[in-house]
C-alpha cells in the first residue's frame, strides 16, 4: 500500500518521520522534517509517498509538484528503498506517474544519488539519461570582461522575478519563482547570499545569484533566451567569478546539469573541473 503523508494516521506519521531521520542522515528534528515535507515544493505533502508492507514503512520518495502547472514537469527525488526490492521501487514510481497524470505533466524526471538504487532502477527497465555535477574553478585569473549588475531590492523585485523566469524556465531542469519567494530573499536577508539583475546597455539580460558556505562560494547564472549565443554567457560567468573573488572565498563552485551541454562545455573551458557527481537522472517520460 502507498500513502502520502497527509493520509497517515498519527502513529504512521511518527513512524514516517523517524524512517526519514534514520535513512536520510539528517540532523533535523522530527518537527523540522515534517515542516519540510509539508512545504509548497510537494504541494504541502501530497507528493511525499510512503510504501507500506505489513503495516511498516519499507520505502519512500518525494515528488516535486511546485512547477508542474507552468512547466508541465515533475521531479522525483529523495528515494529510500531496499536495494534489492524491485517491487517497492516499481510501485512508488507507478504512484508518482499517477500524480503526473493528475497534474497533466508531460515530463517526469527521476533523480537518484545512490549507485545501488540506480542499478535497481535499471533492473526494472529504466535507463540513466544524464548526471548533475559539482564543479570547482582552478584558474581564477580574469579572462573576460564583466557585466554590470544591480542588487535585488524592493524597487526592482518584479523585474528580477521576470528576468529570472525568462532565463530559467526553458532550460534543462527549468524552474521559476513567484514574487513571494523573491520577497523572502529580502525579508530573510542573509549576508552570505546575494541576488542580482545583470545589465548590458541599459537592458536587463539575465541574473546572478551567489551564496557563501564556509570557505566556498557558489553561484547560479542565467540569460534571457534572446541574449544567448552572443558572447554574453562568458561575460556573465566572469562576472560571477570576479564577484566571488572580491568576497575572498577559498573555492568557487557551481552545480551543472550534464544535459545543458552548452553551459557544461563553457564551464570546462573556463577552468572548472568536476569534483563530485551529485546525482543521476532518468527521463521516465
Amino acid at each position: 500500500m502507498i500513502k502520502n503523508i497527509l493520509e497517515l494516521n498519527n502513529d504512521e506519521r511518527i513512524s514516517a518521520l523517524e524512517y526519514i531521520k534514520n535513512n536520510e542522515n539528517t540532523k533535523l528534528s522530527l518537527y523540522e522534517i515534517e515542516k519540510d515535507l509539508k512545504g509548497k515544493i510537494s504541494n504541502y505533502g501530497e507528493g511525499v509517498l510512503f510504501y507500506f508492507h505489513k503495516d511498516k514503512i519499507a520505502g519512500k520518495l518525494s515528488v516535486i509538484l511546485e512547477v508542474v502547472d507552468k512547466l508541465k514537469t515533475i521531479y522525483i527525488n529523495k528515494v529510500i528503498c531496499q536495494k534489492d526490492n524491485k517491487e517497492i521501487l516499481n510501485k512508488l514510481i507507478h504512484s508518482s506517474l499517477e500524480l503526473a497524470n493528475k497534474y497533466k505533466a508531460n515530463k517526469v524526471l527521476l533523480g537518484i544519488r545512490d549507485k545501488d538504487l540506480l542499478n535497481l532502477a535499471q533492473e526494472i527497465g529504466l535507463e540513466r539519461s544524464y548526471s548533475s555535477f559539482n564543479m570547482i574553478l582552478n584558474n581564477r585569473e580574469k579572462e573576460n570582461d564583466v557585466l554590470d549588475k544591480i542588487k535585488l531590492s524592493k524597487k526592482n523585485i518584479k523585474e528580477y522575478v521576470d528576468v529570472y523566469n525568462k532565463s530559467f524556465m526553458d532550460m534543462p531542469h527549468g524552474t521559476y519563482i513567484e514574487i513571494e519567494e523573491a520577497e523572502g530573499y529580502l525579508e530573510n536577508k542573509n549576508d552570505n547570499e546575494d541576488h542580482f539583475i545583470i545589465i548590458d546597455k541599459g537592458e536587463s539580460i539575465g541574473f546572478l545569484n551567489t551564496s557563501i558556505e564556509g570557505n566556498k562560494g557558489f553561484f547560479d547564472i542565467g540569460l534571457i533566451k534572446e541574449y544567448r549565443g552572443k558572447g554574453y554567457g562568458k561575460k556573465l560567468l566572469e562576472t560571477a567569478i570576479q564577484y566571488l573573488n572580491e568576497k575572498e572565498v577559498e573555492e568557487i563552485c557551481l552545480t551543472v546539469i550534464e544535459k545543458n551541454d552548452i553551459a557544461y562545455e563553457m564551464y570546462k573551458k573556463r577552468g572548472f573541473k568536476v569534483y563530485n557527481k551529485l546525482s543521476d537522472w532518468i527521463e521516465i517520460r
